[in-house]
Formats: structure tokens, C-alpha cells, sequence
């Protein structure tokens, strides 16, 4: 295959050379007899999940084994998010490859807003870690040798806030990370993106994005052009870039959320939705409609959602979420609870298309590894029919060597006592907990002093010792061990320091200052153990984000030992920060249950209630 194997898949690469293949018209077939292994497949991916197979089997110390299998989906997908400051180095990506091709997926999407290169505009994705067209090329070539067809997904429409910080594109603003629809410079802007990925990867298949653009049409538009309905703007976009594409051969898919919003006026789940045969009539049928859906607990949900989509559309997929998107820490348990009930949505309704989305939402603090028991539970319904747990732990460690229930422990820092396993939907409550003020105390009501601090020391104790059984993934588990640490004498400063300072409690406030001084020593910690990380996944681009947030914290820290000192030895009369009162942030889902954890997932919110 003349594929240079990562050290940490030297065994494959060595099966590689010794396995027969042959070729089949149906699905997988996979035999070890005497030690020696054959593989017949219909397709390549299906030969590199075989391998798999049978280093499993040798792994577990057998000399015979038999697998039949066929896939459920036409295709399965990851899209990696290389957008939201991370952008996956090209050596980690290759490592991503081989567990996918082992796991037996044969499309790996990467989600590029800005960050690749265009001939001729120098301020598309400056200082963002975009990739050269040799490496996207270099990415392309590897991953076809594993079978994996490398595809493009792009924005086309929103989400595209980080160019129109530069004068270079005033001229295609429409309003916030929005396009206008009414500029030529726009489809031209639209024909260079996809020129570039027409000559950069093999594949003739690209996600336009198009997803969240709520306000197209409001901003510039609608002063030049006045009021036009969203749908119009929509359809006739659609329609102009579908044209482009066509010209370099490509066939498109796109989220389908903003066709639902329209219709319903409401949100995207809303069960108002009319599909007529005139609205269909105005969807373009050349083009895939992808329901993503990253929340939904109950079945009946992803089953009326697709409903609704075949009556729009003959052309459908669908996208679920592993989420890693909500601070340091992922949400595998939620994750997983929801992608089962979704995947046997996607049987009963015969998709042909799934994907599963790792996200990075407000800085990906995340590691991009972290999502590794999510994405073999995708590969396992698409070809198993069974994500149980037992399961999904022999195949996650043959497939990447790593351990599935230790995996699972990474959630911890976000299910805390009050939010116990699987959580509650998009809870995060360890970001907030890291990046709030301890005098400012925003959060304060939803922190429980006395059983949050327990429950982070033994985090950080469980994922200390889930490092040392890592085989080459120990830097995560590090990581949020001393994420963990912080949180164990940070989490509850707040709340002591609002009720020593109430009651004028001196000597409890001098140990609280010591405390906020061991946090910080403890965030600096935590920084260079996260910077570690970054490094052996990411581009270095980004990371200033990370390094002034932390940084941040640190120094508040120090600034609120150095308030309670000299309110102590009198240089101030007040510590005014603690004389406000802490209010309950959200109180819909239970009025009055003061711990309740919030799902917020942004750093300027959380940080401070003044404008930064």
C-alpha cells in the first residue's frame, strides 16, 4: 500500500503485508485460520476494518476466528472541526485516519471555515493555522490509501465571522457571519473556495454548510434591496452556488436546518412544519439535506425529524454529535445515550449517508481524541447492529489500542453530584467552574461547597491513574487530572469567600487567600499540562486563545488573594465584589435548586458581567 503506519500502528502495518485479500461483491469477510488471516471485502475501507478483526483476535490470543459483516450505511463520516482555533496537525489527522480505517469508516469530512489557503486572497484564514494545498493533498493521498475519500466542508454562507474581521471583505458583509446574497464579489469569493478544494482533493463531494444563517437578508442586503423572504434568498443562493459546483464537477450536500426554520417560524425541531408539494418544489433535489441533531433523548424525535425530511427531500443524511464541544472535558456519556437512539432512527429509515461531528465551539478546548468511544460506537451500528458496552470496549481497543470505560472517565469533570451519569443535555459545568471570578462569584448559586470539592479531588485521582494504563493517550487523561486539581480548590472559593467576609470570619478569609494563591499556582499547572496537549494534536495557532484565558484566570486569582490581604491588614475598608448579592442564573427546569449546573459554554459570559 506504501503507507507509512504511525509507530503506535506498527502491528498493522506489518498485518498489512501478510494478510491475503480478495474481493467480494457483499460486504466483509474476515478469517484467521492457523494464524493466518485473509480478508475479502467489497470496498477498501472494509479491508483495513478486517485488519482490525484480526489484530483483535491475535490480541486476545486466538489463532482462529471468522467475521461476516455488511454495512448498514452507504457511507459513515467523521467531520473533524478545524475551524474554532484548533486546527488538527497533519501528522495527528494521518493517526485519526488509521483508528477510522480500522473502525471502518471511508469518509473523514474536515470542517474548514477559513482555515486552507486561497490562491490569491492572503487575509483568508491569516494566522488561523490554515493548511497549504500540499498538505491538503499530502492528507488526500494518505487517506485514499486507507480508503477513506478526504471531503471537503466548507461555509458558503454563515458562519464565516472570522474573514470579515479583515477590510479585504467588506464588500461580500451581509451582517454578522453572514454573506450577502446580493453581491457578485460573493460568487466569486464562493467560486475560489471551491476551485481550490476542486484542486486539492479527489473526491467530487462538498458540504456548503449553510446552517444557522437566521439574519441572511437584514443587513447590508436589506438596506441595498430591501425586504425579500428568507426562502426566496435561500432558494436563489442555493441555486447560484449549486451552479458553481456543478462546474467542477462536485455533487453538494448541506444542513438542512434553515429550510425548517423558515417553514416553521420557529425552532428547528418545531412539529409545526407544512411540507407542501410546493415547498419541495422550491428545494433543490440535486442537492443532500442533512439533519444534524446532537440532543434529541428520545427516538420518536429523530424519526418524526426524518419523516419530515423525506417528504422535503429523495436526498438525505444525517449528522449526530460527539461532543466535545462544551469546555476542557467532553460529554461521551450523553453522546453515546443519544447516537444509539438516533443510529436505530437511521436503520428504520434507511439513510444512506451518517456522520458524526466532533465540534469545537469557543475555542476547542477539548482534545480532538477525546471523541474515540463515540466514533466506534458509529462504526459498530453500521456494521455490527451493537454499540453495547461490552462490545464497544473490545473493538475500541483493538481499533486504537485505548481503553473504552477509561475513556468514559473523561466525562467526570462535568458530572458532578448534581448532574450525575449520562448528565443532563449540553451540561458543562467544569468550564464555568475554571473561567468564573471567585469574587465576582457569578455562578455562586450553582455550586455546592460541600459536595463539588470531594468530587474533584477523586476525579483527578481516577484520571491520574487511567494515565498511567493509557497506552498513548496518557496526555488526556493528565489533562483533566489537573483540570480537576484547580476545580477542587477553586470550585467553591467563591461561595467560602462571600460567606467568611458576611461573617467577618478574619481567619477564614486568611486561609481563603491562601487557597485562591495555591488555585493559581495550581491553573499554572493545569496550563502547561494543557499546552502539552495542544501541541501533540494541534497547529500552534489558537493556542494564544487558551494561554491569555488561562492566564487570565490565574492572575484573578492572585488579585483576589491580594484583595482579602489588604481588606485584612486594612489598606481597603470593602471588598465591594462580595458585598453584591448572587443570584440564581436559571431557574426554568428547578425553581429554587440553588446547585442546579447551567449549560454555558461561552468564556466571555462566564468570565465577567462587563464587556470585554
Amino acid at each position: 500500500m506504501g503507507l507509512i503506519f504511525p509507530e503506535k500502528y506498527a502491528q498493522i502495518g506489518r498485518l498489512a503485508q501478510q494478510v491475503t485479500r480478495g474481493h467480494s461483491e457483499h460486504g466483509l469477510t474476515v478469517v484467521l485460520k492457523d494464524g493466518k488471516g485473509s480478508v475479502e471485502c467489497s470496498r477498501d475501507c472494509e479491508y483495513y476494518r478486517g485488519l482490525g478483526w484480526i489484530a483483535q483476535w491475535i490480541r486476545e490470543g486466538k489463532t482462529e476466528g471468522y467475521r461476516q459483516e455488511e454495512s448498514a450505511f452507504e457511507h459513515l463520516t467523521y467531520m473533524v472541526d478545524c475551524s474554532r482555533n484548533a486546527v488538527p496537525s497533519v501528522s495527528f489527522l494521518k493517526e485519526l485516519l488509521v483508528s477510522m480505517a480500522l473502525m471502518g469508516y471511508d469518509r473523514l469530512m474536515l470542517y474548514t471555515e477559513d482555515t486552507y489557503e486561497i490562491e490569491g486572497r492572503p487575509f483568508f484564514g491569516w494566522m488561523r493555522g490554515r493548511y497549504t494545498k500540499e498538505e491538503i493533498r499530502e492528507l488526500d493521498e494518505y487517506a485514499t490509501a486507507l480508503g477513506i475519500e478526504l471531503v471537503p466542508c466548507i461555509q458558503t454562507l454563515a458562519h464565516l465571522n472570522a474573514i470579515f474581521r479583515w477590510k479585504a471583505f467588506n464588500s461580500v458583509h451581509d451582517t454578522a457571519d453572514i454573506l450577502s446574497t446580493g453581491e457578485e464579489e460573493t460568487y466569486v469569493l464562493i467560486e475560489d473556495m471551491i476551485r481550490t478544494w476542486a484542486e486539492t482533493v479527489r473526491s467530487r463531494v462538498i458540504n456548503l454548510g449553510m446552517d444557522e444563517a437566521e439574519m441572511i437578508g437584514r443587513g447590508s442586503f436589506l438596506n441595498r434591496y430591501g425586504y425579500q423572504d428568507r426562502l426566496t434568498i435561500m432558494e436563489r443562493h442555493l441555486k447560484r452556488v449549486l451552479s458553481i459546483c456543478e462546474k467542477y464537477g462536485f455533487t453538494c450536500m448541506m444542513w438542512s436546518d434553515m429550510f425548517f426554520k423558515i417553514l416553521s417560524g420557529e425552532g428547528y425541531h418545531s412539529a409545526k412544519v407544512e411540507i407542501t408539494d410546493e415547498v419541495r418544489s422550491r428545494i433543490p433535489q440535486n442537492v443532500e439535506l442533512i439533519y444534524w441533531d446532537y440532543y434529541s433523548r428520545d427516538e420518536e424525535t429523530y424519526c418524526r425529524m426524518l419523516s419530515n425530511h423525506k417528504k422535503l427531500s429523495d436526498r438525505v443524511g444525517f449528522a449526530g454529535g460527539a461532543w466535545k464541544w462544551n469546555g476542557y472535558a467532553p460529554l461521551l456519556s450523553h453522546s453515546i445515550r443519544a447516537s444509539r437512539l438516533a443510529l436505530s432512527a437511521c436503520r428504520q429509515f434507511s439513510i444512506g449517508d451518517v456522520m458524526v461531528t466532533g465540534w469545537g465551539d469557543d475555542g476547542s478546548e477539548a482534545s480532538q481524541a477525546c471523541v474515540l468511544p463515540v466514533l466506534c460506537e458509529y462504526a459498530e451500528s453500521c456494521y455490527a447492529d451493537r454499540t453495547d458496552d461490552e462490545w464497544l470496549a473490545e473493538r475500541m481497543l483493538a481499533c486504537t489500542g485505548e481503553r473504552y470505560e477509561d475513556f468514559l472517565l473523561l466525562d467526570l469533570p462535568n458530572l458532578t453530584p448534581d448532574n450525575p451519569s449520562p448528565g443532563r443535555v449540553s451540561v458543562g459545568p467544569a468550564k464555568y467552574l475554571l473561567y468564573q471570578d471567585s469574587l465576582l462569584g457569578i455562578y455562586d448559586r450553582h455550586v455546592d461547597e460541600d459536595t463539588y470539592p470531594p468530587h474533584f479531588a477523586k476525579t483527578a485521582q481516577l484520571l491520574a491513574e487511567a494515565a498511567k494504563r493509557s497506552e498513548n493517550c496518557s496526555y488526556l487523561f493528565e489533562t483533566l487530572s489537573a483540570l480537576s486539581s484547580v476545580l477542587e480548590v477553586k470550585c467553591a472559593l467563591g461561595v467560602e469567600l462571600k460567606k467568611a467576609y458576611g461573617a467577618n470570619d478574619r481567619e477564614k478569609l486568611a486561609a481563603l487567600a491562601k487557597q485562591a494563591q495555591e488555585a493559581a499556582a495550581r491553573v499554572g499547572t493545569f496550563s502547561r499540562t494543557m499546552g502539552k496537549q495542544w501541541f501533540r494534536e494541534n497547529r500552534p495557532f489558537g493556542w494564544e486563545v487558551l494561554d491569555i484565558r488561562l492566564g487570565g484566570v490565574k492572575a484573578r486569582l492572585e488579585s483576589a488573594a491580594q484583595r482579602v490581604t489588604d481588606y485584612l491588614q486594612g489598606r481597603t475598608a470593602r471588598i465591594e465584589e462580595l458585598e453584591e448579592p448572587r443570584l440564581v442564573l436559571d431557574e426554568r427546569e428547578n425553581p429554587g435548586y440553588r446547585t442546579l449546573p447551567l449549560s454555558d459554554n461561552n468564556w466571555k459570559n462566564i468570565s465577567t458581567a462587563c464587556v470585554l
